[in-house]
C-alpha cells in the first residue's frame, strides 16, 4: 500500500501513538516526568533482564533553581519520597538507597535536603526469567519558597537476555559511589560514643577521627525510630582538624534507641548505628560489673604478669611465717595497692579524655619516660630483695597507720600497685570488653569499670586475707627465703633488661645505652653503699643524682643520633596498609591484620602458639591471601583508629577478612590454630546474606 494520501498517513500516525501509549517502553530509562520545578526519570544499569540476577536501576531527580527535594527524613519541613513497586512484573522492589544530604537552616527550621539533583539506587529481585516491567508509583515534593507536591507512574519493560550495561550504567555506578558506606571506607574512624545526661536532656557525644585529610565541616544526621534528631550538632575540631567532637541534643523519644548515624564532611560520608548503651538497665550493669571483675581476675593468668610473678609469689611465701592479724594485713595491702593503681590508671585516662588525646588500654608502654620509669622501679625493687635499699611509702602516708610492722605494709602495698602498672600492656579476656565499654562512656563509668577490674586482679589476696590460715599450706620460712630472694631479685633484673629492650626500640639504641648505664651505676652504688659502709646522707644524696641523670636521658631529642630500631617485616607479613583491604577483599583475597607490639607479651605467646607454627604460616603466605602486620610499639594514629572499628581498645588484636567477612571478624585475645583456621574458612565463604543500605517495609 502506497501511503500517498494524507489522511491515511494521519490515521498511521495516530495509530502508532496509540500502540506507544499502550505498552511500556523498551528501553534502558523512561521519558522525564515534571516541569521545570522537579522532573524524575527511571533508569536501568542493563537494557535486558538476566535470569537470576537483580535488575540495578535508579531513580534520577534534577530540580530547578532555588527548589529542592528532600532526603528519607525531611527534617522540621519537606515530604520524603515515598514508592510502591507492586505492580511490577517479574521483578519484585527489593532496596533503595539513599545519597548523604545537606542541611538546610531557615530560621529555627532544619530541613535535609537534595538540591540541583539526585540519583537514588534502586534495586528489583527477580521473580521469574522472562522479561520484567518495572512499574513504580511516586510521590515526592519539591520545596522553593512553597513547597508542590508531585505525583509520578513510571513504567519501564525489559526483554529476557544478557544483561549488558546500558548507556546509564555509568550514572547507576556514580550514584553508588555516593552511598554512605562503614566510617572506615570514607577514612574516618569513630573512637568514642556516648550517651550523656538524664533521659528528659540527653546529649548524643561522638569522638571521630579523619584518618587522611582534616576535618572541614563536618555535620551529622541522627535518625531513630520515631523520626529524626533536627537540631544541628555542636563541633569541636582538635589534633589540627583531624579529630571531631560532636555534641547533639536528643529529643526523648530517641533517647534510649538504636540510631542510625550519617556522617557527612565535604564529599565524604558514612553510615554507622549508635546502640542506647545508657539503657542497659540493672541487669547489663551487672553484666558488665561482672565482666569486669572476671576479666581482672583472669588478667593474673596473663603472660604481662610474668615479669612481675615473682613479687606475687615472694608477698606470699613471706606473709607464711607472720601470724594470722600481719598476714591479712600485708595481703589487704597489697590488694589495695592494686585497687589504688587501677584507680590512678582510671583518673589519667578521664584527663587524657577530657583533653581530646586518644585513649587506650596499656598505651603508656608507648611513652619513653613511663618506660624508663619502669626500668628504674624494677631496678629499686630488686636492689631491695637484696636488702640493699628500703622501699617505703612517704612518710606522711606511713604516719596514717598505726600497725605495727607499718613498713612491711608499705611494701606490700607498693607491690600491688607496681605490679598492676607492670600488667597492663596487654588486654585479656573478658578485660577488653569491659574497657572498651567504658572508655567510650563517662567519667563516673570509667571509675566504676576500671575500680571493678582491680577488685578482681586482687581477688586472690583478698580472698587469702579472709582465710590466712591458708598461707600455712606454704613452706615455712627460713634460710631458704633468703636464696628466694635473691632469685626473685635476678627475675626482676631480667624485667628491667625486658623494659630496656622495649625502650630502645621506642627511643633508639643511644638513649637506651644510656638509660642502662645509669641504672648499672645506681644498682652498683646501692650494692657498694650499704651502712655503715657510707653515710645515708651521702648515699641519698647520690642516689639521687644518678635518679635525676635519667631524665635527660628520657626526654633526649629523638633526632639526635640514629633513629629508633624499626622493626622490619618478615615471612607472609607486609606493612599494615588499612585503606587496601576492600580492593583486597573485593578481589576474593582473604587479609589476616596482626596488631602487636614488642612490650606485648602475649602477642608473643600468640606468635608462637599460633601465628609462626609451620601449617599457618604456609596459609598465611597463600596467593590468595595477605597477611598485614600493624607495628604499635609506638604511637599511631592509623593503628589505633583501627582498633575502635572492632570496639578494641588494647592489643593484641588478630582481624580476619574476606568474602564472607567484609567487615573483618575480630579473633579472641589468646590464639590457638583451631580459631585461626575457623575464622579463615568463614573468611573464604562468599556472604549469602549482604545487605543494603535501605530496606522497604
Amino acid at each position: 500500500m502506497v501511503l500517498r494520501d494524507p489522511v491515511r498517513r494521519r490515521l498511521l500516525a495516530c495509530l502508532a501513538l496509540f500502540l506507544l501509549g499502550a505498552f511500556p517502553v523498551r528501553a534502558a530509562s523512561t521519558a522525564w516526568i515534571g516541569d521545570d520545578r522537579a522532573a524524575v526519570r527511571l533508569v536501568t544499569a542493563t537494557d535486558a533482564a538476566s535470569r537470576g540476577s537483580p535488575v540495578e536501576a535508579a531513580l534520577e531527580f534534577r530540580f530547578g533553581d532555588g527548589w529542592h527535594g528532600a532526603w528519607r527524613s525531611p527534617g522540621d519541613a519537606g515530604l520524603a519520597p515515598t514508592f510502591d513497586g507492586s505492580g511490577s512484573e517479574g521483578v519484585v522492589l527489593n532496596s533503595i538507597a539513599w545519597p548523604a544530604p545537606r542541611r538546610l537552616s531557615v530560621g529555627d527550621l532544619q530541613t535535609f535536603v537534595y538540591e540541583s539533583g539526585t540519583v537514588l539506587p534502586l534495586r528489583f529481585a527477580r521473580r521469574g526469567d522472562g522479561a520484567a516491567h518495572l512499574h513504580l508509583r511516586l510521590v515526592h515534593a519539591v520545596c522553593g519558597e512553597v513547597c508542590v507536591p508531585y505525583r509520578a507512574t513510571l513504567d519501564l519493560a525489559l526483554p529476557a537476555g544478557t544483561d549488558r550495561p546500558s548507556a546509564e550504567a555509568g550514572l547507576i555506578d556514580a550514584a553508588h559511589a555516593r552511598i554512605p558506606g562503614p566510617p572506615e571506607a570514607a577514612g574516618f574512624a569513630v573512637v568514642g560514643q556516648a550517651r550523656e545526661g538524664p533521659p528528659d536532656d540527653r546529649r548524643l557525644v561522638l569522638r571521630v577521627t579523619s584518618e587522611g585529610s582534616a576535618f572541614m565541616a563536618p555535620d551529622v544526621f541522627v535518625e531513630g525510630p520515631k523520626g529524626a534528631v533536627t537540631t544541628p550538632p555542636a563541633v569541636a575540631l582538635s589534633d589540627g582538624g583531624h579529630t571531631a567532637r560532636l555534641t547533639l541534643n536528643l529529643s526523648p523519644d530517641v533517647a534510649d534507641t538504636d540510631l542510625r548515624v550519617t556522617l557527612v564532611d565535604g564529599l565524604r560520608s558514612a553510615e554507622f548505628t549508635v546502640s542506647p548503651m545508657d539503657g542497659i538497665g540493672w541487669g547489663g550493669w551487672l553484666a558488665i560489673l561482672a565482666t569486669a571483675l572476671i576479666g581482672g581476675l583472669v588478667l593474673n593468668a596473663m603472660p604481662c604478669v610474668l615479669p612481675v610473678l615473682s613479687l606475687k609469689v615472694f608477698a606470699l611465701t613471706r606473709a607464711a611465717g607472720a601470724d594470722r592479724r600481719g598476714v591479712r594485713a600485708e595481703l589487704l595491702a597489697t590488694a589495695a595497692g592494686i585497687v589504688a593503681s587501677f584507680l590512678a590508671i582510671a583518673l589519667v585516662l578521664i584527663v587524657l579524655k577530657a583533653s581530646g588525646a586518644s585513649i587506650g588500654w596499656g598505651i603508656q608502654f608507648q611513652a619513653p619516660w613511663f618506660l624508663a620509669g619502669m626500668a628504674l622501679l624494677t631496678v629499686l625493687f630488686a636492689a631491695s630483695l637484696f636488702e640493699w635499699v628500703t622501699i617505703g611509702l612517704p612518710r606522711p602516708v606511713a604516719a596514717l597507720g598505726s600497725l605495727r610492722g607499718s613498713g612491711r605494709l608499705s611494701e606490700a602495698f607498693l607491690t600491688g600497685a607496681f605490679a598492676t602498672l607492670l600488667a597492663t600492656p596487654c588486654s585479656a579476656p573478658f578485660v577488653g570488653s569491659a574497657v572498651g565499654f567504658a572508655l567510650t562512656r563517662g567519667h563516673v563509668d570509667i571509675l566504676l569499670v576500671f575500680t571493678t577490674l582491680g577488685l578482681g586482679m586482687a581477688l586472690p589476696f583478698a580472698l587469702l586475707a579472709l582465710k590466712p590460715g591458708w598461707t600455712r599450706l606454704l613452706p615455712r620460712p627460713g634460710f631458704w627465703m633468703i636464696r628466694l630472694r635473691s632469685g626473685f631479685g635476678l627475675l626482676l633484673l631480667g624485667t628491667a633488661a625486658w623494659l630496656m629492650t622495649v625502650f630502645a626500640e621506642l627511643a633508639g639504641i643511644p638513649r637506651a645505652m644510656g638509660l642502662a648505664g645509669i641504672l648499672i651505676l645506681l644498682l652498683g652504688w646501692l650494692a657498694l653503699s650499704r651502712p655503715p659502709r657510707v653515710p645515708d646522707r651521702r648515699r641519698s644524696l647520690v642516689t639521687a643524682a644518678l635518679v635525676l641523670a635519667l631524665v635527660p636521658v628520657t626526654v633526649w631529642p629523638s633526632g639526635f643520633g640514629p633513629s629508633p630500631v624499626a622493626r622490619t617485616e618478615g615471612g607472609p607479613w607486609r606493612a599494615f596498609a588499612p585503606e587496601a583491604i576492600p580492593a583486597l577483599v573485593a578481589e576474593g583475597k582473604v587479609v589476616v591484620v596482626d596488631v602487636t607490639a614488642s612490650w606485648c607479651l602475649t602477642c608473643r605467646l600468640n606468635d608462637v602458639t599460633t601465628l609462626d607454627r609451620a601449617e599457618n604460616r604456609a596459609r598465611l603466605s597463600a596467593p590468595d591471601t595477605v597477611a598485614m602486620r600493624a607495628d604499635w610499639t609506638q604511637a599511631d594514629p592509623a593503628i589505633l583508629a583501627f582498633l575502635r572499628r572492632f570496639g578494641r581498645f588494647g592489643i593484641p588484636l588478630v582481624a580476619v577478612y574476606g568474602p564472607g567477612l567484609p567487615r573483618g571478624e575480630a579473633l579472641p585475645e589468646l590464639l590457638t590454630p583451631a580459631t585461626m583456621r575457623a575464622a579463615i574458612v568463614r573468611a573464604e565463604r562468599e556472604n549469602a546474606n549482604k545487605t543494603t543500605t535501605e530496606f522497604l517495609p
